[in-house]
C-alpha cells in the first residue's frame, strides 16, 4: 500500500529521530521530505525504505506529485538534486580526540579509543557513526602496527647500513616515533574538522574491523 513517509513512519510507531538513527539520514532531510519541500535523492529513499523494511514503490514522495515538473527541469538541463547530509554523533568526537593520548604514553592511542568505543557503542545507533568509529579504530591499529615495525627494524637497518644513530644524541627510533606521532595528530585534527563539517571520514583508511 502506498503511503507517504510520515504515514509509514507513524504506522511503525517511529519518531523522526528514531528513523534518522535507523536509516542514517539526517533529521533535517526527513523533515524536508515529510513537509514536501524535498523529494529525496535515490540514496536517501533507499536508506529510508530499508530502515522501515518497505519497498521504494510503497513510498509516496513529492517526486510522485511533481513528476511533470521534473521532466520539464530535465529537458531544460537543470535538475534539482537533494544531496543526503551526514550528521555525526558527539560520541564520535570523543573517540577521535582520545587518540591524543599518544602524547601521554606510546600506543595509548589504540587503548583509549577502543575503551570509549565500547562505552559509547549503544549511543552510536546511526550507521555512519558506527562506520566512522570503526574507521578511527582501524587507523589506530594500522598506525600502531606500522610504528611498531619501524621501531623494531629501524635501529637494525641503521646499525647495518646508515650509521646515523652513531652521531646523534637522541636515538633515531625516538625521532621516528615523534614523526609518526605528529603525523597521527595531524590526521586526528583533520578528522575532527571533517566531523564538524559533516564530511566523509578517513576515506584513505581501509576498514579492517
Amino acid at each position: 500500500m502506498k503511503r507517504t513517509l510520515k504515514e509509514h513512519r507513524l504506522h511503525q510507531h517511529l519518531s523522526q529521530n528514531e528513523l534518522a538513527g535507523k536509516s542514517g539520514v539526517s533529521l533535517r532531510t526527513i523533515q524536508r521530505i515529510e513537509n514536501g519541500t524535498s523529494s529525496g535523492s535515490p540514496f536517501v529513499i533507499r536508506s529510508l525504505c530499508k530502515a522501515m523494511n518497505i519497498g521504494p514503490q510503497e513510498l509516496v514522495t513529492s517526486r510522485d506529485h511533481h513528476a511533470g515538473e521534473n521532466v520539464d527541469n530535465q529537458q531544460g538541463g537543470s535538475v534539482d538534486i537533494d544531496i543526503p547530509e551526514i550528521s555525526y554523533s558527539r560520541c564520535l568526537k570523543f573517540i577521535n580526540i582520545s587518540t591524543f593520548a599518544v602524547l601521554c604514553f606510546p600506543f595509548l592511542n589504540l587503548v583509549l579509543p577502543s575503551i570509549l568505543y565500547f562505552v559509547f557503542k549503544r549511543s552510536l545507533v546511526a550507521k555512519q557513526d558506527r562506520q566512522a568509529a570503526l574507521k578511527i579504530l582501524s587507523l589506530q591499529i594500522l598506525w600502531s602496527f606500522t610504528t611498531l615495525i619501524v621501531l623494531v627494524f629501524l635501529p637494525v637497518i641503521d646499525q647495518q647500513i646508515t650509521k646515523i644513530g652513531d652521531v646523534m644524541e637522541i636515538p633515531l627510533f625516538i625521532w621516528a616515533y615523534f614523526v609518526l606521532a605528529f603525523l597521527l595528530l595531524i590526521i586526528t585534527l583533520n578528522t575532527a574538522h571533517r566531523i564538524n563539517r559533516k564530511k566523509d571520514l578517513l576515506p584513505f583508511v581501509p576498514n579492517i574491523l
